[in-house]
């Protein structure tokens, strides 16, 4: 699995929210996320009124079966080198790898509760009346 990963140049604007850019091996990446998004028509904020008590959050997340049948996996590399010349990454978020190199396991998860409150239309028209 060990090859030498080179890179001449990489930029990432940002890299946010359990994100990782990786340049070299590594045995296993594991990244998890929990993200509530609120989207409102008027504005609001009390960090109090959405804890993270969603079952999206707690639930467990199903994995494929497990395939009893064995794979055999063979790999020849003609040059122990991994060479890059330019990256460019505007953004990497919630959840996200950027990797260069080899890795045996990569397990990401993210979890977002989306809440858009919407103004009720009764209460929209009666406010745009001008009597």
């Amino acid at each position: 699995m060990s090859r030498l990963s080179v890179v001449h140049f990489l930029r990432a604007n940002a890299v946010v929210f359990s994100s990782v850019v990786q340049i070299g091996d590594s045995q296993e990446i594991r990244l998890s996320a929990r993200a509530l998004a609120v989207q409102r028509q008027l504005e609001y904020v009390d960090s109090r009124e959405f804890p993270l008590t969603f079952p999206i959050f707690t639930k467990p997340i199903p994995l494929p079966p497990a395939d009893d049948e064995s794979v055999y996996h063979y790999t020849l590399h003609d040059c122990p080198l991994i060479a890059v010349h330019s990256v460019r990454v505007i953004g990497i978020s919630s959840t996200s790898v950027v990797h260069i190199g080899s890795t045996k396991t990569v397990e990401a998860n993210s979890r977002v509760k989306h809440i858009r409150q919407l103004e009720r239309r009764e209460q929209h028209a009666s406010s745009r009346r001008s009597d």
